[in-house]
């Protein structure tokens, strides 16, 4: 950082602190929106992963009922 600043500084001396700025904004500007963008990849690749073993791990559950069993009752009351 005291680099940068350092070379900020000669480059003011020398009358071309326009250029080395435009320079260093369109640097800066290059990383930033490459990081985004990968982070970005990183993340859509990420939730297709897990989207993809949700659906994978979806068939092999077995479905666990609560309650009272289901009884088959007769349609009418026969007993009299």
């Amino acid at each position: 950082m005291v680099v940068l600043l350092f070379l900020l500084l000669l480059a003011a001396l020398a009358g071309v602190l326009g250029l080395v700025l435009k320079i260093t904004l369109v640097i800066v500007l290059t990383l930033v929106l490459s990081i985004t963008a990968l982070i970005a990849i990183a993340w859509f690749g990420f939730r297709h992963q897990v989207r993809k073993l949700q659906r994978e791990g979806a068939g092999t559950h077995t479905s666990i009922r609560i309650g009272r069993p289901a009884r088959d009752l007769p349609s009418r009351d026969d007993r009299y």
